[in-house]
């Protein structure tokens, strides 16, 4: 009787295994989804764009204080923070675009923020330094290099607040009205830092 019983037993076991190996290999056999299909609204791509390309310039003056001798451990810190922030939002963003099939801003003569109704040309993007703007903080020396760039700095957070909080009204996307309200709360706070450090009313 035992062995009649085992019988059965035996075959419910390999009838379960075959079917979840047939399973799996159902699952597997399936493409994955093509990530460029997820929707891809203007007012998102034109935000996420405009702030990716915004970002490059502040991570490129906070690398020129973290490789510049004689910086105050307070404006030090203060831009190890901006690096490690935007560094972090831009692969958000990059991401966010690559996943719909967009490619990274190259154009430096674009016009940008159209999907804010505020369309113009790269250049005049707000808080953008200007090149002459940054060959000179690339040259200042001591407290003139540390005011230049927490000058430029205050501008640039300026107007990457100003797209963050257009980004909050106007994305489709949950994940980027999220983004652009972190953006907008870490650089007001930044601004406020900075203005101290300048001695400059808030």
């Amino acid at each position: 009787m035992v062995l009649l019983l085992a019988v059965p037993v035996v075959a419910v076991v390999l009838i379960a295994v075959v079917g979840v190996v047939a399973y799996r290999r159902g699952v597997d056999s399936v493409p994955a989804p093509d990530r460029s299909t997820l929707p891809a609204q203007p007012n998102d791509i034109g935000f996420a764009s405009d702030m990716w390309d915004h970002h490059q310039q502040a991570l490129q003056m906070a690398l020129l204080v973290l490789g510049h001798d004689g910086v105050s451990s307070e404006v030090r810190t203060l831009a190890t923070e901006m690096l490690t922030d935007q560094q972090r939002e831009s692969g958000q963003l990059m991401q966010f675009l690559a996943d719909r099939g967009v490619e990274l801003p190259s154009d430096p003569d674009r016009q940008v923020m159209g999907w804010m109704g505020e369309p113009m040309p790269r250049s005049q993007m707000p808080g953008l330094a200007s090149p002459d703007d940054l060959t000179a903080l690339t040259n200042a020396e001591g407290t003139d290099f540390e005011r230049r760039f927490l000058d430029l700095m205050v501008k640039h957070h300026e107007g990457g607040v100003h797209m963050a909080e257009a980004a909050q009204a106007k994305a489709e996307s949950q994940q980027l009205r999220d983004l652009a309200a972190r953006m907008a709360l870490v650089q007001r706070r930044e601004i406020t830092e900075m203005q101290q450090l300048l001695g400059t009313p808030g």
